[in-house]
């Protein structure tokens, strides 16, 4: 379930959404770096980041605020979606400029960028929802295909609210698969361009204090291994049989972990206390 005004209590989804099912797993945080890295792939969104972000000065404000309005759209009730809505829009219609990496020029064949262009827009939706369900496939259980096509359809409705109008957003799950493939393939508009390559490590290694490195890199692997060989090549890193048996084996584990932790557990944050909203709404929240 989703609507394009987000109600009261429930926000844009609710309980019986797979919305909430998917991004519940604490699990899945694991995948962002990949999605991160599909989204810089883009050489516009790259030049958007690079000029616009202040990531590399302030990583956890930045992360921080990032998972705020991404959860609010999520498990926010209806002020706080609304909120996201509006902060998301506001910021984005900030970021544009001209491109200042000449491989982003002859790559993209523009010379300015909007973050507000709703080709752009689309790609972000779609690295985050691809990600996310074959992540939660990897790690979690399967997902039918009805599953993930009601999945699609809810963010369909609510991207209209983020400036993806539905005349180009492929109608179905197995449209968006075919279009995101076809923005992936040689000669298509992802390219990893110098500026991407400049911004990759502060996504795969973020400064974590006490953290030592060598944890940090491990971490980052199961979700690594979600993104093609060739943009892995691309961004410089480093990938071998051995590294790609020990992302299997972290797979195996994250699989494991999810099999034992009893469902409230593993869950975010804020998909608890949006379960509980519900419930003292009068909401069924059972699976």
């Amino acid at each position: 379930m989703s609507r394009l005004g987000a109600d009261p209590v429930l926000g844009f989804y609710g309980p019986a959404s797979q919305m909430w099912r998917i991004n519940r797993e604490a699990v899945l945080l694991g995948a962002g770096p990949a999605a991160l890295l599909l989204q810089i792939a883009h050489p516009l969104i790259a030049e958007g980041v690079a000029a616009h972000s202040d990531y590399p000065a302030d990583p956890f404000g930045r992360l921080r605020r990032t998972l705020r309005t991404t959860l609010g759209l999520v498990f926010g009730d209806g002020a706080e979606a609304e909120r996201a809505v509006a902060r998301l829009n506001h910021v984005h219609a900030a970021v544009r400029g001209e491109v200042a990496d000449p491989a982003a020029r002859e790559a993209s064949g523009a010379s300015d960028y909007r973050a507000l262009d709703p080709q752009l827009l689309l790609w972000v939706q779609a690295t985050l929802l691809v990600t996310s369900v074959r992540a939660y496939e990897a790690w979690v259980g399967p997902i039918s295909a009805t599953d993930r096509e009601t999945f699609w359809q809810e963010a369909r409705v609510v991207g209209q609210r983020l400036g993806i109008p539905q005349r180009i957003s492929p109608a179905t799950w197995p449209e968006l698969e075919e279009w995101y493939e076809e923005q992936l393939r040689p000669g298509g508009p992802i390219v990893v361009t110098p500026t991407a390559r400049r911004l990759a490590p502060d996504i795969m290694r973020p400064p974590l204090p006490f953290v030592p490195a060598i944890f940090v890199d491990l971490a980052a692997l199961p979700g690594l291994a979600l993104l093609p060989g060739w943009l892995r090549a691309a961004y410089g890193i480093p990938w071998s049989e051995r590294r790609a048996v020990l992302s299997r084996l972290l797979w195996v584990g994250l699989r494991g972990w999810v099999r034992v932790m009893p469902r409230s557990w593993r869950a975010m944050p804020q998909a608890r206390a949006a379960e509980r909203r519900a419930r003292h709404g009068g909401v069924d929240t059972r699976p």
